[in-house]
C-alpha cells in the first residue's frame, strides 16, 4: 500500500517511537503526545479513508502508561512552561503576525486562529470540522477525544459572542478558501504554526520561555472561563467529561486576563483526584 508523503514516517514507526521513549516522559506529558497523535491520524483516515490510520489511532490510544516517570519527578523544560498566553504578549503576537509588513499571508491568518480560538477554546484540530449555527450564535464543535468517555459527547456546542462573530466567520472563511485551493487542514495547521514560530523568534529571540503556540490561545481560554464560570462549565465548553482535566492540565486560573479576573466567581475548591494507575 502506497502511503502518502505527509504520512512520513510510518505509522508503525511512530507507535514503535512512543513505545521506546514512555519511560522517559511523565504521564502527563505522554498522554498529550499520545492525544495529539491519535487526532492527527484520526484526521488522515477521514481525510482519505486509509484504514491504517484509523489501525493507528486505535493503537496509540492503547497504548498504557505504566511505564512514565512518576510525577513527583522533575519535568523537561516544557513541563515547566507557563501556560496560556499574557495578555501583553498576546497583544504584541497578534498585531505582529496582523502586520503586512512583518509577515506574508499564513501569518494573517494565525492572527485570526488565534484571536477565534482565544475565544472559543477549540482544539487546534476541531476547527477542521466546526460550524457556526444557522442564527450564528454558537459554534457546533466535533469533539476530538469523543472515545472512552473522555469527552462530553460525539459534539458540543460553544456559545458565541457578538463581538467575537466576525474574526470566528472570518477564520473559518479563510479555511475554506485553504481547502478549496486543495491544501489539505493538516498542510494548513502546520503552516500556521510555523508562522507563529517565526513570529515568537522575531519578537522574543532565544527566550523559550515565549515559544507560544496555537493551542496556546485553548490554554488562556481556560484560565480566563475559570474566572467566571463553574469547574462544570468549564468541563463542558472544553469538551471534557470531568473537571479534572481543566484543572490539573490547563492554565490555572491565576493566569486569567485583568478583565475577567475582575468579573470572576467565588473559586471553588475541589478534592484532588488521583492519577490513573
Amino acid at each position: 500500500m502506497q502511503l502518502p508523503e505527509d504520512a512520513y514516517p510510518a505509522p508503525s514507526d511512530v507507535v514503535a517511537y512512543m513505545k521506546r521513549h514512555a519511560h522517559e516522559w511523565k504521564w502527563s506529558t505522554f498522554r498529550q503526545y499520545q492525544a495529539s497523535l491519535v487526532c492527527r491520524y484520526q484526521i488522515e483516515y477521514e481525510r482519505n479513508g486509509d484504514r491504517i490510520f484509523e489501525a493507528t489511532a486505535d493503537e496509540i490510544r492503547a497504548l498504557p502508561y505504566s511505564n512514565c516517570k512518576p510525577e513527583r519527578e522533575p519535568g523537561q523544560t516544557s513541563s515547566r512552561k507557563r501556560k496560556g498566553i499574557p495578555k501583553r504578549d498576546y497583544d504584541v503576537l497578534v498585531a505582529n503576525l496582523a502586520n503586512p509588513k512583518q509577515g506574508g499571508d499564513y501569518a494573517k491568518r494565525t492572527a485570526l486562529w488565534l484571536m477565534a480560538a482565544l475565544s472559543t477554546g477549540l482544539r487546534p484540530c476541531e476547527w477542521q470540522k466546526a460550524e457556526l449555527s444557522e442564527d450564528e450564535s454558537a459554534l457546533v464543535v466535533q469533539n476530538a477525544k469523543a472515545t472512552n468517555g473522555r469527552a462530553t459527547g460525539v459534539s458540543r456546542t460553544v456559545p458565541v459572542r457578538t463581538d467575537d462573530l466576525p474574526v470566528i466567520r472570518a477564520h473559518l472563511d479563510a479555511l475554506r478558501e485553504l481547502r478549496a485551493k486543495g491544501m489539505t487542514f493538516n498542510q494548513i495547521h502546520n503552516r500556521c504554526g510555523e508562522a507563529l514560530n517565526r513570529a515568537c523568534k522575531a519578537i522574543w529571540g532565544k527566550d523559550s520561555s515565549k515559544r507560544y503556540a496555537l493551542y496556546s490561545a485553548r490554554h488562556q481560554f481556560a484560565a480566563n472561563t475559570k474566572a467566571v464560570a463553574s469547574p462544570e462549565e468549564v468541563a463542558a465548553l472544553l469538551g471534557h467529561s470531568s473537571t479534572r482535566t481543566a484543572r490539573r492540565h490547563y492554565a490555572p486560573r491565576r493566569s486569567a486576563w485583568l478583565q475577567f479576573k475582575q468579573n470572576a466567581k467565588p473559586e471553588v475548591s475541589n478534592d484532588p483526584t488521583p492519577k490513573p494507575n
